[in-house]
């Protein structure tokens, strides 16, 4: 998203040459040497379509592919055309935007976006751009909602004119959705960051979309053990709190840099929990119910509910997806014992990560599937998930431990002893001393964390001598946590953030450069000698 700065920065018009009569451009990409991509060729091709049945026509064909790569899949998918001589053509600078002027052409059936012929450049299609308008007859201003089908689109509409306004380029088409073209016709407006967006100079991460990485580039991570969460975690008036100025946004930021942040003088009732959690978006409801109570009984029908020790873990993993955000507020906690337990899980996943890539011994955290499963009281539920996981591309994407949650193979054909040696330094990590974080919550206290993130437990309690311990716990589903937090006020989760953006490679470089990754490198290498540093 350009700032409002850079809306208000108007583009500078360098040249603009319009061709009488220019040519309609018919470019087309043949089929990728990728198999996949071969098999989707080849099926088009079969129904009739694709380039091999456009090959044998001999209609002109001013645009051609310059460039194929399968090197990636954006390029495999976006193919780079040439623009036809001829071609109506602007050259502008975007003051705003580094990378020097932008050309625009377009034809018929192209849009074409270009920094430089050596930078490369997009041809924008016009089915796809008119799908996209955002103005006041294409999506309700109340809703956001589109006032038509995609299916209404004429597929042979086209590009008739093309201006640089402030806030982007102005497009009308030809042979546009009949309804559009009358009471004098219909413009839509492709914002600059959009064209940023098609030359790269802008990735999806820049924008603020709902997504973990596009929130945490703005508030940053702090990464923590006893020690350093000490100086750090935040406890907020739940007056304050329940206001959703500064003080609210703060607990939202702290989640997401922190992974945990707590609330002093919440009332004690039972509707309380359902206040704090809906304060930030809608509770994700379990089996479990709408919101729970953690406290003993007889015949628990989870761990939680006992007063025996509760190891660190993670909610819900035999869940798809398990909750983000877990809310627990104390009622009472006047028993002996009850000390509530934290640990930064993500920390001692990334410090691994590096041994996890270079060490056959260590790879079992991140390709051992570890099954969790609850089937009990007529509710089944499994899932299976790694120690360590990543994503498709080969990047950590977060960690998985629950212990006490585990399920059964599902085959034992499987051989869990190469996990098993590894994954007790994962838990060595985890329950070190200094990476423990320990708090005896007292009634009207509230804790709100990452269930993905943040490990969390309590020592043993005895009610047998007075008092009790109870708290009451809800969820919240990252999309809603997330879709919340994509809202925090500019400047706010920057300042605590500082002037650089959070970045995945930023915090593993960051992280090997503390004392932690001496202490991980060392236990790694009792394991497996041969890891370099």
């Amino acid at each position: 998203m350009i700032s409002s700065s850079r809306i208000a920065a108007a583009p500078r018009l360098l040249a603009r040459a319009v061709s009488a009569k220019a040519a309609p451009s018919h470019a087309a990409a043949t089929a990728s040497s990728s198999p996949l991509l071969c098999q989707r060729a080849a099926l088009h091709t079969q129904r009739g379509g694709g380039s091999a049945a456009k090959a044998n026509n001999n209609s002109p064909r001013p645009g051609r592919v310059l460039e194929r790569s399968t090197t990636t899949s954006a390029e495999r998918y976006w193919p780079k055309y040439e623009i036809p001589e001829g071609a109506s053509r602007l050259v502008y600078d975007l003051k705003s935007s580094p990378g020097g002027p932008i050309t625009v052409a377009w034809t018929r059936d192209f849009l074409f976006v270009q920094d430089s012929p050596e930078r490369g450049r997009r041809a924008l299609k016009p089915a796809t751009l008119r799908d996209s308008c955002a103005c006041p007859k294409c999506r309700d201003p109340a809703s956001g909602q589109k006032s038509f089908a995609s299916i209404e689109i004429p597929v042979d509409i086209g590009i008739a004119d093309v201006r640089a306004v402030d806030d982007g380029l102005a497009i009308t088409f030809v042979n546009d959705m009949e309804r559009y073209t009358r009471d004098g016709g219909h413009e839509m407006v492709l914002p600059w960051a959009s064209v940023e967006m098609a030359l790269k100079r802008r990735s999806a991460k820049d924008l603020p979309l709902p997504r973990k990485r596009s929130v945490l580039r703005r508030t940053g991570v702090q990464y923590w053990d006893a020690a350093t969460l000490d100086r750090h975690v935040r406890t907020i008036d739940y007056d304050e709190y329940m206001k959703g100025g500064e003080a609210f946004w703060d607990a939202v930021i702290d989640i997401c840099r922190l992974g945990i942040v707590y609330l002093k003088n919440v009332p004690r009732d039972e509707d309380a929990v359902v206040r704090v959690t809906t304060r930030i978006a809608n509770i994700r409801e379990t089996f479990y119910g709408r919101t729970f109570d953690v406290r003993a009984k007889p015949n628990a029908e989870n761990v939680a509910y006992t007063s025996g020790y509760l190891g660190l873990h993670q909610d819900l993993m035999y869940l798809d997806p398990p909750p983000m955000i877990q809310v627990l507020h104390c009622m009472d906690n006047s028993c002996a014992g009850g000390e509530s337990l934290f640990s930064d899980g993500e920390r001692v996943g990334r410090l691994l990560w590096p041994f996890v890539n270079a060490s056959t011994r260590m790879a079992p955290l991140a390709d051992h599937h570890i099954p969790y499963q609850y089937d009990k009281n007529g509710y089944h539920y499994f899932a299976s998930r790694y120690v360590i996981d990543h994503t498709e591309g080969g990047g950590f994407a977060g960690v998985h431990w629950s212990p006490p949650f585990q399920g059964k193979y599902l085959s034992a054909a499987k051989d869990l002893r190469p996990w098993i040696e590894p994954a007790r330094i994962f838990e060595g990590l985890i329950n070190d001393e200094s990476a423990v974080h320990s708090r005896k919550m007292e009634a009207g206290e509230c804790v709100l964390f990452d269930n993905l993130r943040t490990m969390h437990g309590r020592t043993a309690f005895d009610v047998g001598s007075g008092g009790s311990r109870w708290l009451r716990g809800a969820y919240i589903a990252a999309e809603d946590f997330l879709s919340r937090a994509s809202y925090i006020p500019a400047g706010q989760a920057e300042a605590y953030r500082g002037p650089e953006e959070w970045t995945p490679e930023g915090a593993q470089q960051e992280l090997r450069q503390t004392a932690w990754h001496q202490e991980v490198l060392d236990k790694v290498r009792r394991l497996d000698p041969s890891v370099a540093e």
